[in-house]
């Protein structure tokens, strides 16, 4: 049986070997990005401005609750053609960021098997995202749809709560205490979920399993060997969130400067390289760690006692 160490440093290994599946994450977070703005301009802004939105007036604060149930009740199959695109965005998004993990899975199980972990062509990548990307489509969708019924406890115990008692400010506390346990929860369940998801992947791209056996594998597999599952995501994460806060870092001398009392509106130009530098440098990072994160948990799946 690996040892975390060693099952991290193979993960890292295959991760370095296959650094093209790092170009392949920023293309997938670039296409994301123009699908949603493009949608954003395209779908719902102008529709919005023609029904009128831009001139509704959000400032009243004594009549918020009027203002809220007003835009309601006039633009509700506006705010049903909202939602669906969102919806459907939503559905797009998940589909293509599956084919994408199921790809990379495909890859990094392969380079298991040869030496140097050197396993990376398209044809194999294209491969396993075709072949997997339907059940890590449903692994996406029923690990987090459980997290969300979870999720949703607390919230409507807050509603019923709130719906009790009679008086404002017992309701504003109960509300404000309710939101506020629900946010608590929503950090150990999105890592849970996500612990949960990539542990399925790693299950069900050499398996070719469905999303419903592979997240009954993984989940059983999890429990029985807690300690490293644990282990090789708190490293990753802990890695994560402090390479991530040193590179944020980097842009504090610019934020310094281009707030400074008196500053020329150019610095900020002066300054745009390097902050676009700094951006690719998070998303080659980013992209470099949830890799990591799936191909140690590749090698933990796959390992042969």
């Amino acid at each position: 049986m690996r040892s975390t160490t060693d099952v991290l440093r193979r993960g890292f290994d295959s991760t370095l070997a296959n650094w093209p599946l790092i170009a392949i994450r920023i293309a997938e977070s670039i296409l994301f990005l123009i699908l949603i703005v493009g949608s954003i301009i395209a779908a719902i802004v102008p529709v919005a401005i023609a029904a009128g939105l831009s001139k509704f007036d959000f400032s009243d604060v004594d009549n918020a609750a009027e203002a809220f149930s007003r835009l309601v009740v006039d633009h509700w199959m506006l705010i049903f053609y909202v939602l669906a695109v969102a919806f459907v965005v939503l559905g797009v998004l998940m589909a293509i960021h599956a084919f994408v993990e199921a790809g990379c899975a495909r890859v990094f199980v392969d380079a298991e098997r040869v030496a140097g972990f050197r396993a990376f062509n398209m044809e194999r990548w294209l491969r396993g995202g075709r072949t997997s990307w339907w059940a890590v489509f449903w692994i996406y969708n029923v690990a987090w749809g459980i997290a969300g019924l979870i999720l949703l406890i607390p919230l409507l115990l807050t509603l019923v709560a709130m719906l009790l008692l009679s008086e404002p400010a017992p309701r504003v506390i109960v509300g404000c205490s309710g939101l506020a346990v629900s946010l608590l929860l929503l950090i150990p369940i999105g890592v849970i979920v996500g612990v949960w998801t990539q542990k399925a992947i790693a299950v069900c791209v050499p398996r070719a399993a469905s999303a419903s056996a592979a997240l009954r594998i993984a989940w059983n597999q999890i429990r029985s060997d807690l300690g490293r599952h644990i282990a090789v995501a708190a490293i990753v994460i802990a890695v994560a969130f402090g390479g991530g806060m040193v590179l944020s870092m980097l842009t504090m001398p610019m934020s310094i400067f281009e707030n400074a009392p008196h500053a020329s509106p150019f610095v900020g130009l002066v300054f745009a390289p390097a902050r676009i530098f700094t951006s690719f440098l998070q998303s080659i990072f980013s992209s470099a760690v949830g890799l990591w994160f799936l191909a140690s948990y590749v090698s933990l799946t796959e390992e042969h006692p």
